[in-house]
């Protein structure tokens, strides 16, 4: 098949059988990650900012090629998540630049295009490190532009692309060490080549092609699927419990509670111990229902009607006047109850839901940024696939944004200590940014898969202990993994150890801990929080 040149509904078309390619292939990225911890993994957030780039682009279908490729480029920077999404939100801001005006586009019309969007991609990267995705963009671009010169294909442009960039994919690890110890090629490159494979596949398809999980919201904005929440909403409240008896059975529990509602869930680690999830509109039938079992804590009832209507308030809300009630507001990306109450105690004002796992959006920042009636806004990211994301949301923002790049919670409480509501933003934001250098951090979690990496042979499942972004332990399990990485990080001069449990670590495991750091540490003032924080068991400080 030959094309000689593309028009609007083609790249469309292509953009969206490119999200499906990926989104099918996801996992197959997702297994490149270098670090084998539990994150927000780079086809995941590559997928996901493919996904918002097809809705804008479909709300302009009937638009010509320039429009199109520019409403592409805005979805995928409001949805961009981690880094590699904002990367990819980067490349079609370039390519859209090019097509900006056009109706049709030939071949070498689309190889300047990439290569523009190669060129953006660069230049929003403070320090760009060859052997990433950037490199891989850059050689498709390259030769694209090469094959676009001898030939007028369409095709045949984008299939001597794809050809050089798996060449140079094979190559990233020759590139990064660390890909090379790891035995992976550059997961961001992998998932930008499934992607530009799909577009081509697209292409090459006279039909519209399904999108699969992707069709039920694609044309839904926001607020319209919350909305649509709104009038689907059968079940009103979302209870929950944990539930203490003998000889617990779950299956029995979910089954007198089935008549009571949806969305049941029933977990335990023990037959003694079960946490019970459930949407009902009667929550004091649920907790009577339960305690024929035993005794019932921790209880959570949320009306989630009026937490829909707050959101839709909170949407709808256009402030009519430029006053604001601080001069400086602080907007943090955390997860786990206890973390977000620990930095809100501390003057956060807004919590972003993620970091781990589930890097929030880049309209997700913005939201926030906005939501905040604050002239200035200092923002904690707490994690480092969260950074670029964080500072292009505080290029679309009206306010006066500064971005901490901070990497974990607990430089974030660190930072905070000398935070200021009112007062000199540039003084503020340079001893917050001084004061993260002050103290040391590690997070323990556990491998979720088989790696090899800073000399150590990872299995699936073993505890490790992270020290400031770099895995420099395995161990048996976290309460050991704890030890030893304090056995690196304290030193004679160190005076308080700081300890955040996670949601899989139990009160009196974490007392345990906290007893044993004592023995070992006389000297130093050890402080325990329970965060909740999912994935991660102990987050820990030294200062």
């Amino acid at each position: 098949m030959r094309l000689s040149y593309i028009d609007g509904n083609d790249l469309l078309k292509g953009v969206k059988a490119g999200c499906i390619k990926l989104e099918n292939n996801r996992e197959k990225v997702n297994l490149l990650n270098i670090f084998p911890v539990p994150d927000g993994d780079t086809g995941t957030n590559m997928y996901l900012t493919l996904r918002t780039a097809v809705r804008e682009g479909e709300k302009n279908y009937e638009n010509p090629l320039g429009q199109i490729a520019k409403a592409i480029s805005r979805g995928s920077l409001m949805g961009a998540r981690g880094n590699s999404g904002v990367i990819l939100s980067q490349v079609f801001r370039g390519v859209a630049r090019v097509l900006e005006e056009k109706e049709q586009a030939d071949a070498l019309d689309l190889a300047s295009a990439l290569k523009s969007g190669s060129e953006t991609a660069y230049k929003a990267v403070m320090k760009p490190v060859e052997g990433t995705m950037l490199t891989v963009i850059r050689e498709t671009a390259e030769a694209c532009e090469k094959a676009a010169r001898q030939d007028s294909d369409v095709v045949a442009t984008l299939l001597a692309g794809i050809k050089a960039g798996y060449a140079t994919l094979e190559k990233t690890p020759d590139m990064l060490p660390i890909l090379k110890e790891a035995g992976v090629v550059d997961a961001g490159g992998q998932g930008f080549l499934l992607f530009l494979e799909g577009l081509l596949e697209g292409l090459a398809q006279e039909k519209e092609i399904p999108l699969d999980s992707y069709q039920e919201e694609q044309l839904l904005s926001r607020e319209e699927r919350v909305r649509k929440a709104v009038v689907e909403l059968e079940f009103q409240y979302c209870t929950e419990m944990l539930l203490k008896g003998e000889q617990l059975n779950p299956e029995e529990i979910k089954s007198h509670l089935r008549p009571l509602g949806d969305s049941i869930v029933v977990i335990g680690g023990d037959d003694n111990m079960v946490k019970v999830h459930i949407h009902s509109n009667h929550p004091g039938e649920v907790l009577e229902t339960c305690l024929q079992w035993g005794s019932l804590s921790d209880i959570k009832i949320n009306n989630m009607l009026e937490e829909v209507h707050e959101h839709l308030k909170n949407w709808g809300e256009v402030k009519q006047n430029a006053e604001f009630d601080k001069e400086i507001g602080v907007v943090a990306v955390a997860g786990g109850e206890g973390v977000v109450g620990i930095l809100k105690s501390l003057g956060v004002d807004a919590v972003v839901e993620g970091g781990q796992t589930f890097n929030p959006s880049t309209e997700d920042l913005l939201n926030a940024y906005n939501k905040v009636n604050a002239k200035s806004i200092i923002v904690l990211p707490n994690n480092s696939n969260v950074i670029m994301a964080a500072r292009q949301a505080g290029d679309l923002c009206d306010k006066d944004v500064r971005v901490i790049p901070t990497k974990s919670v607990m430089q974030a409480i660190a930072a905070l200590m000398v935070y200021e509501q009112m007062g000199d933003i540039d003084q503020i934001y340079e001893a917050m940014l001084e004061e993260i250098k002050n103290i040391k951090y590690a997070e323990v979690t556990y491998a979720v898969r088989d790696s090899s990496i800073n000399g150590l042979d990872i299995k699936e499942g073993d505890a490790i202990g992270i020290v400031e972004d770099e895995i420099e332990l395995t161990a048996d399990n976290a309460a050991e993994t704890v030890e030893k990485l304090l056995a690196k990080m304290v030193e004679s001069e160190s005076q308080l150890i700081t300890v955040i449990y996670g949601s899989d670590v139990t009160e009196e495991e974490a007392l345990q801990v906290q007893e044993n750091i004592a023995e070992i540490y006389p000297d130093c003032e050890i402080e325990l929080y329970h965060g909740g924080q999912p994935y991660y068991n102990y987050l820990i400080s030294v200062e």
